[in-house]
């Protein structure tokens, strides 16, 4: 059973107080914009927007809600943002604590209590609950950089579907992928894919392949069980084409096979996808101008659309975010310049003046 806290609200672009919620007797922290333990018949559809690997729930929290205040579906929307909290982190008694690479896996905590990903299904699972949220139809689960990792693996690994509710997956800016055959792009060669000759023998376990899955994958689902659901999800894959510098980017053996920055990876990803299963429905989407960052990579015109495909968004909203992603832009690849990493609070507020659409008055419609 989950059992939310209490939380405090601050104002629309003010990150709240941490609420808690009870899992089987451990506890997790978490951020919302509307009391999860409350019934609220205005709620219509639900975001889980899942933090990077500096695990700043709070600035992801701020960019979910910004977003549905902006397009005017603050009311209509609950915002949660998950903490999945490390060694070293500030934690309350019984409080899950994870592994850096455990969580975005959907292994389980350190005390082997649960997996991350049971996490997640206890959110859909209380979000699912019509007694609260008896106009609730749709629940999109995103996560950029590490918790786009978290979030595509997800999608392969939980069987959660609620009756009568659409679940959509936003993966975006991810550092690799599960792959769901053997097979990996061949380099210099677009759209060529081939069991590769390589010397590292695990490019196919589980993080980066289907081999020798966690025990929350093991046990809840087969192989083709897994393969199966993951192809009939509705999955997005948001990428940012000026996602090209490889600073802290994974470069394990079986991560570079996958390709050289996020944005090949996520090219070769799809393509090596419709290669294998051409009748899939999954959907790419990327972003012009847009590294690595995820408060422009979701409030970037193609973002907002992928997020909210039925919210009209003024023109001179868009127009507003084109010009600001383009001061953001990389210079080409070849010189490898470092754009400044907006996911780190402290360079956000150096960086403020390049979020001034949340703050600009053509961002009102």
């Amino acid at each position: 059973m989950l059992v939310a806290g209490v939380s405090a609200y601050g104002s629309a672009f003010a990150a709240p107080a941490e609420s808690t919620i009870n899992i089987q007797g451990h506890v997790f922290s978490y951020l919302e914009n509307h009391p999860l333990a409350v019934a609220n018949p205005d709620i219509e559809q639900a975001i889980i927007i899942i933090h990077g690997s500096d695990r700043n729930a709070d600035v992801y929290y701020r960019t979910g809600e910004i977003v549905a205040e902006q397009l005017k579906q603050a009311k209509s929307t609950m915002v949660i943002a998950p903490h999945f909290k490390e060694k070293g982190d500030p934690i309350v008694p019984n409080e899950l604590v994870f592994t850096s690479e455990g969580w975005l896996r959907g292994d389980l905590s350190k005390d082997r209590a649960m997996s991350s990903f049971s996490v997640i299904d206890e959110f859909i699972n209380r979000l699912s609950d019509a007694s609260l949220f008896p106009k609730l139809k749709t629940i999109i689960i995103t996560g950029h950089s590490a918790g786009g990792q978290l979030t595509q693996r997800y999608a392969l690994g939980s069987p959660l579907q609620p009756q009568n509710i659409a679940i959509r997956y936003v993966v975006t800016n991810p550092g690799s992928y599960a792959y769901l055959t053997s097979e990996r792009p061949v380099k210099g060669s677009p759209g060529v894919f081939t069991i590769p000759h390589t010397s590292c023998s695990n490019y196919d376990d589980y993080k980066y392949g289907l081999q020798h899955l966690n025990e929350y994958l093991s046990q809840t689902s087969t192989t083709a069980e897994i393969v199966n659901r993951y192809l009939n999800r509705d999955v997005t894959y948001l990428i940012g084409e000026a996602d090209v510098i490889t600073d802290e980017l994974d470069n394990d053996c079986p991560a570079q096979l996958q390709g050289v920055t996020r944005f090949e990876r996520g090219k070769n990803f799809k393509a090596e996808l419709d290669h294998a299963f051409p009748s899939n429905q999954h959907k790419i989407a990327t972003v012009p101008g847009v590294g690595h960052s995820e408060r422009l990579m979701y409030t970037s015109p193609v973002g907002l659309k992928v997020l909210f495909p039925t919210a009209v968004i003024p023109v001179a909203h868009l127009n507003v975010l084109r010009a600001d992603a383009t001061k953001l832009s990389p210079a080409p690849e070849s010189t490898n310049r470092k754009l400044p990493n907006l996911d780190r609070p402290s360079v956000a507020k150096t960086h403020r003046s390049f979020l001034s659409p949340f703050f600009h008055p053509l961002f009102q419609p």
